[in-house]
């Protein structure tokens, strides 16, 4: 009997090198996975990006039609042909070869020009908008994938000690000083983290086939493992970070082009009131007369231009509609800007209450939450404490280190949804005191 005891005391002592949260079991080294690597991937490769490119392009091209000229007008034809269908017997019948080109009048084309730019403008933004966009769910599924690498350490960390518990209460229950309700309680608990490592596994799974989704590889390609986290401050203040997104927010940006570009077709718009002009030039060309007389052809040109008689209903109202337009997108941006405003200072106060989270998990609460353990196992060992107390303490713990692990991960997730808010990636640089 004597021994038995010893043997369970000596498993007690050997439990207590398992306590120390900062031990993990040996994993299989794993290349790391850096995070610039991958934005860097994701920027040349993400197929979201190519279209937004594309669409760009297409813009672009636009520009050269916008004040390009009407094509000319080519025209054949028969003038004053009697109805005897001869070309000799009336002076004026002819043979006529025409050319006309229309032309709006001066200062229309060059307001096209620029409005087609300013449009192209406004969607080459959206290549920016569309590259954040993606970099933060590239960055939110990476810190995930981290997040789940952690918890599984912690969870595989936490199951290893609760087989040593089940193992203590197992020595002494069989030399009659435990209950067999304690060595139950135990396999539960360990039946749990059984339950959750294999949650964790396919989480993995699932974050993996995203990154590369967003990576645009094979859904089964390796991955590798996340750097770990660490903690670190967020230095920029609000008002810097709100400055930071007036200017480079893309939405904005294109915003405010297109702004512009309505500006333009309002001033085309009253531009229509003056008209365009139509030119033509014409060769006709006659036979000689019937009795041998030689008739010279002939040369026309004309000037036409239409006479904007109609304007009360047709640009009175292209020019309301015009202002109307630009009042809406003035709107808009006004609308755009409250709310990434709004944004900014959600986000910036989540990461600072997120900051302050992690400083107190990290000083306080887990070293304490560990301080507890050390209590309730000599407690135990004297037998002033019973299992459950121990198992608690035990679970308590690991409750604290997931959830600053999630608070880790929940700070930089909200820093890279900050970034994409303002229009700039707040790496270590631009964040970190």
């Amino acid at each position: 009997m004597v021994s038995k005891v010893a043997f369970a005391w000596r498993a007690v002592l050997l439990f207590v090198l398992f306590l120390t949260p900062s031990l993990s079991l040996a994993q299989p080294e794993i290349h790391p996975l850096n995070l610039d690597q991958l934005i860097e991937e994701v920027l040349q490769n993400n197929p979201e990006i190519s279209a937004a490119k594309s669409r760009s392009e297409v813009y672009r091209e636009k520009i050269f039609q916008s004040d390009a000229l009407e094509d000319p007008m080519l025209g054949l034809g028969i003038v004053n042909l009697p109805t005897n269908f001869s070309f000799r017997d009336e002076d004026m019948t002819m043979k006529e070869v025409s050319i006309s080109q229309k032309f709006p009048f001066p200062g229309k084309r060059p307001l096209m020009r620029e409005m087609a730019e300013k449009e192209a403008e406004a969607v080459h933004t959206e290549i920016q908008l569309k590259a954040h966009q993606i970099v933060r769910d590239l960055t939110l599924a990476y810190y995930e994938l981290s997040h789940t690498y952690r918890t599984s350490e912690v969870t595989q960390r936490n199951k290893d000690i609760l087989e040593n518990f089940a193992k203590i209460a197992e020595t002494r229950y069989s030399v009659g000083e435990g209950i067999q309700q304690d060595v139950i309680k135990a396999h539960i608990e360990i039946s749990k983290m059984v339950d959750e490592l294999i949650m964790l596994d396919q989480r993995k799974k699932t974050l993996e086939a995203k990154l590369n989704a967003l990576l645009n590889r094979p859904s089964d390609t390796p991955v590798g493992k996340p750097e770990e986290v660490t903690p670190r401050q967020f230095s920029l203040a609000m008002e810097d970070l709100q400055k930071m997104a007036w200017d480079m927010n893309p939405t904005l940006q294109g915003m405010r082009k297109m702004i512009e570009a309505k500006q333009r077709a309002n001033d085309l718009a009253e531009r229509d009131y003056y008209p365009d002009f139509n030119l033509r030039f014409a060769y006709g060309q006659r036979d000689n007369g019937p009795e041998g007389m030689k008739r010279r052809d002939m040369l026309t040109g004309m000037v036409e231009i239409n006479v904007p008689i109609f304007y009360k209903s047709k640009q009175d109202r292209k020019v309301a509609e015009a202002k109307a337009d630009l009042q809406g997108a003035e709107a808009q941006y006004r609308a755009m800007k409250n709310e990434i405003s709004f944004m900014i200072t959600d986000m910036f106060t989540m990461i600072k209450r997120t900051e302050r989270q992690i400083e107190l998990y990290r000083t306080g609460i887990i070293p304490q939450a560990s301080l507890q353990i050390e209590s309730a196992l000599s407690a135990y060992r004297v037998n002033r404490a019973d299992f459950m107390t121990l198992l608690d303490s035990r679970m308590t713990l690991y409750k604290y280190e997931l959830e600053y692990h999630q608070a880790l991960t929940e700070f930089e997730k909200n820093v890279a949804s900050l970034g994409a808010a303002i229009g700039k990636r707040l790496g270590q640089k631009e964040g970190e005191k």
